[in-house]
């Protein structure tokens, strides 16, 4: 049974080493297999990392030109722009010139119509001056010729009576037939008739300046007002000599201007009852108005040396009081 046997046990170690030898064969064609596919990933990695890798040198150099691209097109902008700018600032400049130019032209015109204008109303002025002063000499004497009065206009009535003063009638300066009230602003005649003109002088005197004040002669017949370079006297003469401008009634009719021993009769239409008295010191003029008419009446001329007091007389042939306005502010 025995040597029966040994070809199988032969058969199935040649199966043996055939299955080995195909199992070797096997692994190693898939050994094979596995390194040839191991090399083709390989070899396909690195060509891919290649192609990759061009790539992204491509891009980059794709940007990069794009990059130099804008660059050089920002850089010719910016030479454009900074072109264009000088151009714009040149052209901006001489328009600014030339506008200087002109207005320095305009200013010169100006400055020689100003300089015409200016002569042109120095002149006007100056006939202006002429023509008035014209008129108002020609006026007056007119006034003087006929002995007429004139209304006086509202901007001169207010520049008069802006130099309102008060004044207070100074009872040491009175003569004794007269009667001072305590404020100074009454005196009437209380003595014996007489021819006399007796006199009281107001407490302030004047040495400059212009000063106006009123007075209330009423009904009275007889009265002077004016002023007197006097205090000390305390009558007027009846021929006044120098130191003396006045205006005096006689009998309530006969209205008389006096200065320097001159009499001159006024012709009033109509006795005033209030009267202004306006004394223009450095303009040696002594005016008198009639307040309830706002005329003038006359105006004494002359120079007035040094002080001047305003003067009173109610005369000597009534008791009527003169009454001085004090109803102001003074000056």
């Amino acid at each position: 049974m025995a040597p029966l046997g040994q070809p199988e046990a032969s058969f199935e170690v040649g199966l043996y080493v055939v299955s080995a030898a195909a199992v070797v064969i096997l692994v190693a064609v898939i050994l094979w297999f596995i390194c040839c596919k191991d090399d083709e990933e390989l070899q396909q990695d690195h060509s891919l990392k290649i192609e990759t890798e061009r790539l992204r040198r491509d891009s980059e150099n794709e940007r990069l030109g794009k990059h130099d691209e804008e660059l050089q097109q920002d850089h010719s902008l910016k030479s454009e722009n900074k072109r264009l700018g000088k151009e714009s600032l040149k052209r901006e400049n001489e328009r600014l010139v030339k506008e200087k130019e002109d207005l320095q032209k305009q200013n010169e015109t100006l400055i020689k119509e100003k300089k015409k204008v200016e002569a042109d109303f120095e002149e006007l002025g100056r006939k202006t001056k002429i023509y008035k002063e014209e008129v108002e000499a020609d006026f007056e004497e007119l006034r003087r010729k006929t002995k007429t009065c004139g209304y006086v206009l509202d901007r001169a009535w207010n520049k008069m009576t802006e130099a309102r003063v008060n004044v207070t009638l100074d009872p040491d300066t009175a003569s004794p037939s007269l009667t001072v009230s305590e404020d100074g602003s009454r005196v009437r005649f209380t003595g014996e008739g007489s021819a006399e003109w007796p006199s009281v002088m107001g407490k302030k005197g004047f040495t400059s300046g212009r000063h106006y004040w009123e007075v209330e002669v009423g009904e009275k017949g007889y009265w002077v007002l004016g002023v007197s370079t006097h205090p000390h006297e305390k009558s007027i003469p009846e021929k006044p000599g120098e130191g003396y401008w006045l205006v005096r009634l006689v009998k309530g009719k006969t209205c008389t201007a006096v200065s320097q021993s001159v009499d001159q009769t006024l012709n009033l239409e109509k006795m005033c009852k209030m009267w202004g008295v306006y004394l223009d010191h450095e303009g040696g003029r002594l005016s008198f108005y009639n307040l309830e008419t706002r005329f003038h009446i006359h105006t004494l001329e002359g120079s007035f040396p040094g002080q001047v007091y305003p003067i009173f007389s109610p005369g000597s042939h009534d008791k009527g009081p003169l009454i001085i306005n004090t109803k102001v502010k003074n000056v």
